[in-house]
């Protein structure tokens, strides 16, 4: 069965068929066979579940709910990614499925909003991917790599407001100093980064590369993935392999450092110190590298955001996370919508080109 996510069809069947049938092809040597079929299956089935529930339920269902299957399903759709590349599937599937994760992390927001007004949240407002938790890598983290990885840099716009939700403070959500510079070539008005990440290890090692003279930068992504494993044994995906043939059944995606993929393509840096590492996802960093080009800041295309009920300074078309597929035209000095009946608080809209 097909299902319509931003005007276009899933076919549901094809991405079955994506299953990838010999062992011998998987990246991750951690990966079992059994364990591959039983996720892949139980990861496409669960977003197909999850995205017709909210077709059909979404205007009656309860919010709290909805913000929890909406959750679960952000996770299931980077599994699937995480999981596709291990077992050596062709990455073109990835950047297929990440227009859709898009809308789904927008629809999540709304639904994660929606529940922060409703009477069950008691008053208090919960971050919809908050960086002090494991969201950071469950979600935010992998959004944004996966997108830098597969040609989305310019997507990248749509992520942030929704990690910062200025509706819960005004000032937004405290910024990690990783993200910040990962982002920072295509989001405009980030300001200067901290020099800290949110989850500390290993990721903040990550920061001295950015810093880092360009002839430094590969044998510190070196050091970086050498130590990569084991300062990383506060954060989920540690130990997460079966130890044995026996211990199956486990819910296992790979062991990849994704953001050191995603700063190497950025940076340009030249990977062949540790293009072999046994953690860094060298094929994903090739098909980065026959995408779209990094845009220095000083190239940028304009991004311009103007608050719902202000007027419009520039001619042309905007959009709202506020309300995902919808892009409208304006000019210059109309009234911007705000959009009062979705219930989204402070509504901000988004130039996006005069054509």
């Amino acid at each position: 069965m097909s299902i319509t996510v931003n005007d276009q069809e899933i076919d549901w069947q094809k991405w079955l068929e994506l299953e990838v049938t010999d062992e011998n092809d998987f990246r991750d040597n951690y990966l079992l066979k059994q364990d591959y079929h039983e996720n892949f299956d139980e990861l496409v089935n669960g977003l197909y579940s999850v995205t017709d529930g909210f077709r059909k339920y979404k205007a009656n269902a309860k919010t709290g709910k909805m913000m929890s299957a909406g959750h679960q399903r952000l996770r299931d759709a980077l599994d699937l990614m995480s999981l596709q590349y291990s077992a050596g599937g062709d990455i073109s599937f990835i950047k297929e499925l990440y227009p859709y994760l898009l809308h789904w992390t927008e629809e999540y927001a709304e639904t994660s909003h929606l529940y922060n007004l409703s009477p069950d949240a008691g008053g208090r407002y919960v971050w919809h991917i908050s960086l002090g938790t494991e969201d950071y890598w469950y979600i935010a983290l992998r959004l944004i790599c996966f997108g830098l990885l597969t040609g989305y840099a310019d997507q990248m716009y749509r992520i942030m407001p929704i990690i910062d939700y200025v509706e819960a403070t005004p000032e937004g959500q405290e910024k990690d100093g990783l993200i910040e510079r990962l982002v920072a070539p295509f989001v405009a008005d980030r300001g200067t980064p901290p020099d800290e990440a949110r989850r500390h290890l290993p990721y903040r090692k990550l920061i001295k590369v950015f810093n880092a003279a360009p002839e430094q930068r590969p044998a510190l992504m070196l050091q970086y993935l050498e130590s990569w494993y084991e300062a990383s044994r506060r954060e989920p995906y540690h130990d997460q392999h079966p130890q044995t043939d026996l211990r199956s059944g486990v819910s296992y995606y790979g062991y990849w450092s994704w953001e050191a993929a995603a700063v190497t393509w950025l940076l340009d840096i030249d990977d062949a110190l540790y293009r072999e590492h046994e953690f860094y996802p060298k094929d994903l960093v090739d098909f980065a590298r026959t995408q779209s080009n990094v845009v220095p800041n000083e190239e940028q295309p304009e991004r311009i955001k103007v608050k719902g009920g202000e007027a419009c300074i520039k001619t042309g078309h905007w959009i709202t996370p506020a309300k995902p597929d919808t892009r409208l035209y304006f000019t210059q000095g109309a009234i911007l919508p705000i959009l009062s009946e979705t219930d989204w608080g402070e509504v901000y809209w988004y130039w996006d080109g005069e054509n």
